[in-house]
């Protein structure tokens, strides 16, 4: 009986070591999901046309595609005031933001009442590149108090069945972690943000792919300018 005992314990001394080098090995919580697999935010999904995201807002739309191939839309979510009840439902259900500063990024204010998936959101942000979405920000109010980052990304990892280890990026904002997949990336930020002090939570999704894409095209642009110069100097005549 000792004996047996005895290569137990022998058995689990060695084991150990094993079993806490995989707890902390960063492979072992790796995100390895695929673009496919990314979470939908709210009823929008990466991947998804930029015609069938316009159209769940009606009176919605974007610029110009940039030289990348990248278009921006932002939506503020208000709640109708008692005042403009007697409004059209369609006159107030989407409006122009005017008070927005001319860029990239067309602004629109939408009425919180027409839109329930948007229920406890104050922004939304998206971004379109070649006419698919590769990017969704979403801003939400300050009716839920997070305790710090670590509680606000557990309960999205929790709710959105995302597994894998969340890492701080590579600045010094406390308030900001990310889960990087192998198609996607899902970061949740609690630091607030200056130009809407309602905004108590901010989480986004970005399509890998489309990232690399565009940063490639960016790089192409600046080595063909790089290139030209080049030729000027090259040709030059005093």
């Amino acid at each position: 009986m000792k004996r047996t005992v005895l290569i137990l314990l022998l058995t689990l001394s060695c084991a150990w070591p094993l079993l806490a080098q995989d707890k902390n090995d960063p492979k072992s919580t790796q995100c390895t999901l695929p673009l496919d697999s990314a979470p939908e935010l709210r009823g929008l999904r990466l991947g998804a046309t930029q015609a069938s995201v316009l159209s769940r807002f009606p009176g919605t739309s974007t610029g110009k595609p940039d030289p990348f191939g990248i278009s921006q839309m932002r939506l503020t979510v208000i709640e109708t005031p008692l005042s403009s009840k007697g409004l059209s439902s369609r006159e107030k259900a989407v409006q122009p933001d005017i008070t927005s500063g001319a860029g990239e990024e067309a602004g629109f204010i939408v009425d919180s009442a027409k839109f329930p998936a948007l229920k406890g959101v104050r922004r939304v942000r998206v971004r379109f590149i070649d006419g698919r979405l590769a990017y969704v920000q979403l801003g939400y109010d300050d009716s839920i108090k997070w305790s710090g980052i670590d509680e606000f990304v557990a309960t999205v990892a929790q709710t959105l069945s995302l597994a894998g280890n969340w890492q701080a990026p590579d600045s010094d904002d406390s308030g900001t972690k990310e889960l990087r997949c192998g198609g996607f990336v899902v970061t949740g930020n609690v630091s607030g943000d200056s130009s809407d002090t309602r905004i108590a939570a901010q989480l986004s999704v970005a399509d890998v792919a489309a990232a690399k894409l565009v940063a490639k095209r960016q790089n192409d642009l600046k080595e063909k300018a790089q290139r030209e110069e080049d030729a000027k100097r090259k040709t030059f005549k005093p």
